[in-house]
């Protein structure tokens, strides 16, 4: 499991200073990117002539708890499943101060080719630096 850091933002809360539902994709996406830095495949790189992109298939969250400005969280996140072109990330978000599990995520990515947005294998160098931080085994 790989863990990040992140507070709730001014830009991420309602006029109560509660997180609105949908800034949670800010925090997901920024596990992720953590994530992948961790891994050897920085979000730098895939803007220097890319050979595959990963686009959003799915995605699917949990709210558990409120989430106010400047709370500190913590982002545990971990590959649960590797497929053939697609792989799906879990980002847990926990409030620091309580412990608590505040929100609970997967999303789905697939492997695409750049230019014809076809549907790829994953690489293996990818899928390599991915089993690092995966749960489960790799599913046909």
């Amino acid at each position: 499991m790989f863990e990040t850091r992140e507070r709730v933002r001014w830009a991420d809360v309602d006029l109560v200073g509660i997180m609105r539902f949908s800034a949670v994709t800010r925090l997901i996406e920024t596990a992720e990117q953590e994530l992948m830095r961790d891994a050897g495949f920085p979000f730098a790189t895939a803007f220097d002539a890319p050979e595959f992109l990963f686009p959003r298939r799915a995605l699917k969250v949990d709210y558990f708890l409120p989430l106010r400005i400047d709370d500190a969280l913590l982002l545990r996140c971990a590959i649960t499943r590797i497929g053939g072109s697609s792989f799906t990330l879990k980002v847990d978000v926990v409030q620091e101060r309580s412990g608590a599990l505040a929100t609970s995520a997967e999303m789905t990515m697939v492997c695409v080719d750049a230019r014809s947005f076809g549907k790829e294998p994953l690489p293996p160098a990818f899928r390599e630096a991915l089993s690092r931080y995966s749960t489960s085994q790799r599913c046909p």
